[in-house]
């Protein structure tokens, strides 16, 4: 996976910035591809990060935006140019959604970084890809700026649920609406109220186990949001009624104690002790890992997901 131990570096992004960005439009097909550098800290000046856009058969002004980040595994689909990837779930909210006269667009935050499934502390901070990715396309007539959508799986998920950070919210212009797919909600950030609503969904058998989300989704709801948390029976993370849990590298171990970061930077378990990274990776980190992707249940979850956003489409 998915969620990692994640410490939101707080700094102005160069939205503006004079770096190249690159296009690339793909024949006879209904794709461009958009390359840009990254704002991200943790790997300065070292990738470009690289989105591909499906646009709908029908192309009309203002079109409704979808961006969507990966989990660890990029096993659904390979980008049409630049070697970028995503996952399986990716694949299918870009055919879904484009079917629903939104605009995909798959970001892939790996690119060139030499991250593996269980390098969770090497995880790039992928949500300021998007932030900055958001407003390059918000510039473009084609795109609804009013209607940007953000969604992830797993370590995605993760990243989407940052978007209640105090300090992002000050940052970042809002979402219409955000989905987050599978997260473990192990290591949080305290929520404040966004002006956007939110929904999480889980499998109710996954190895990121049910009652961390559960206690956070509260959280988040007493924070003032509207957010709904959907859960989907005997299934697995990844939504597969084959799961079973096998040896690998989650952060799970916090599942009925979870760690949240404070706006002023203090990590506190739900419990209210005052903790540190190290003893959260300690205590957080598991050697376990979800096995299973025969996917039975992955169709419902992008369903909710573009059921969801259709509520706050218009």
């Amino acid at each position: 996976m998915r969620i990692i131990l994640f410490v939101i570096i707080f700094f102005t992004l160069s939205l503006n910035s004079q770096a190249k960005i690159q296009i690339k439009k793909i024949k006879n097909k209904n794709i461009e591809l958009i390359k840009f550098q990254s704002p991200d800290r943790k790997f300065p000046g070292k990738d470009d990060v690289v989105a591909q856009i499906h646009f709908p058969k029908e192309i009309k002004k203002k079109i409704p935006v979808i961006i969507f980040q990966h989990g660890s595994s990029r096993d659904g689909m390979k980008f049409k140019k630049w070697g970028g990837k995503t996952d399986e779930m990716g694949k299918r909210i870009a055919k879904r959604g484009t079917e629903e006269g939104y605009a995909v667009v798959l970001i892939d935050s790996f690119l060139k970084k030499r991250i593996k499934p269980s390098n969770k502390r090497k995880f790039p901070q992928s949500i300021f890809y998007a932030i900055k990715l958001k407003n390059i396309l918000s510039k473009d007539q084609r795109f609804d700026q009013n209607r940007f959508f953000y969604s992830g799986f797993s370590y995605g998920a993760a990243t989407a649920l940052k978007l209640y950070s105090s300090r992002l919210n000050k940052i970042n212009p809002p979402w219409r609406a955000i989905a987050a797919a599978e997260p473990g909600c192990n290591t949080v950030q305290y929520p404040v109220k966004v002006p956007f609503p939110g929904l999480i969904i889980k499998g109710e058998e996954s190895h990121y186990y049910l009652p961390a989300c559960i206690y956070y989704h509260k959280l988040i709801q007493k924070a003032g949001n509207n957010v709904k948390l959907v859960t989907i029976p005997k299934v697995n993370h990844f939504f597969s009624l084959n799961g079973v849990i096998g040896k690998g590298v989650a952060v799970n171990g916090c599942t009925n104690n979870i760690a949240l970061r404070y706006p002023d930077g203090s990590w506190k378990f739900a419990d209210g002790k005052s903790t540190n990274r190290r003893e959260i990776t300690k205590k957080c980190f598991t050697k376990e890992s979800g096995v299973g992707k025969t996917r039975e249940k992955l169709d419902e979850a992008v369903d909710l997901t573009l059921n969801f956003f259709n509520n706050y489409k218009k």
